[in-house]
């Protein structure tokens, strides 16, 4: 995956409430370890680190189910990353679709 490929899919995530910009920090939340994983090599490839990843909560997904909600929070180096807090500044939100539950 390419440096623009990596940022489209930021974009995606910051359209989807899973990516919100907080100070310096992007903060991810969801509940596929997959998605997970790929937000990470996706910040790896813009030059940032993924700082922390922690459980924030419970999903119900049926009666008797629920899902682990993840956040991870990560930092990316400016002015690389200012095209990203930008995007989010003009399309994103300041909460996560996960901000009800965790």
């Amino acid at each position: 995956m390419a440096f623009a490929d990596s940022e489209k899919q930021l974009k995606a995530w910051i359209r989807s409430q899973h990516l919100i910009c907080e100070g310096t920090d992007f903060i991810f939340e969801t509940v596929d370890q997959t998605h997970l994983d790929k937000f990470e090599f996706c910040i790896e490839q813009l030059g940032g680190t993924v700082r922390k990843v922690s459980a924030a909560g419970n999903w119900p997904m049926g009666p008797r189910r629920t899902f682990k909600i993840l956040r991870a929070t990560a930092a990316v180096p400016r002015p690389g990353g200012e095209s990203l807090v930008t995007y989010w500044a003009k399309r994103g939100t300041t909460r996560t679709r996960y901000a009800e539950i965790s």
